[in-house]
């Protein structure tokens, strides 16, 4: 389903009663510089996607596990489930943790790649990030990949190296 922008817009508008508000100069610059702050977020949110793949809102990736607010949570905690914190505060969860197939359960070997980045400073970001770019030590696999096809012990190790290099 695609919806075009200016629905979105528009809906709103009609929504908060504001559809027929004339805005002086402040009032208009201040809703200009918000619109501008949405798009923006959204062509940056386009792009990581487009390199990590999906990003999940929390009811996402609760209806997509099955799982409780409180089952996701103690899977993040768990490094089970990667979190991701936008620049505004804003959080989501990379699906590429997560297995193709429903029920989506965290995929082999993703809980032990997490926790050997855990001890480097390294934003959530660097780790899709990382997890979906394609490693000459893989075979130009993407690190995902490799966990897919039962290559765990390769991954971790590849991954202690990255985090150690990034922590140092």
């Amino acid at each position: 389903m695609s919806t075009p922008l200016k629905k979105v817009v528009d809906d709103q508008l009609n929504a908060s009663g504001m559809a027929a508000e004339q805005l002086d100069d402040v009032d208009a610059k201040y809703v200009a510089a918000g619109v501008k702050n949405v798009l923006s977020n959204l062509k940056a949110r386009r792009a990581w996607e487009s390199h990590i793949g999906a990003i999940l809102s929390h009811k996402q990736a609760v209806d997509a596990t099955g799982w409780t607010k409180q089952a996701l949570s103690y899977a993040v905690k768990e490094c089970r489930v990667l979190r991701l914190e936008a620049a505004d505060g804003t959080i989501g969860y990379w699906s590429g943790g997560l297995t193709d197939t429903a029920p989506h359960v965290p995929i082999p070997g993703i809980k032990d790649v997490l926790k050997a980045w855990a001890h480097a400073d390294v934003q959530s970001w660097t780790i899709a990030s990382w997890m979906s770019s394609r490693q000459p030590e893989l075979d130009d696999r993407t690190p995902r990949q490799a966990l897919l096809d039962g290559d765990t012990a390769a991954v971790v190790t590849l991954a202690r190296q990255a985090s150690e290099r990034l922590a140092s």
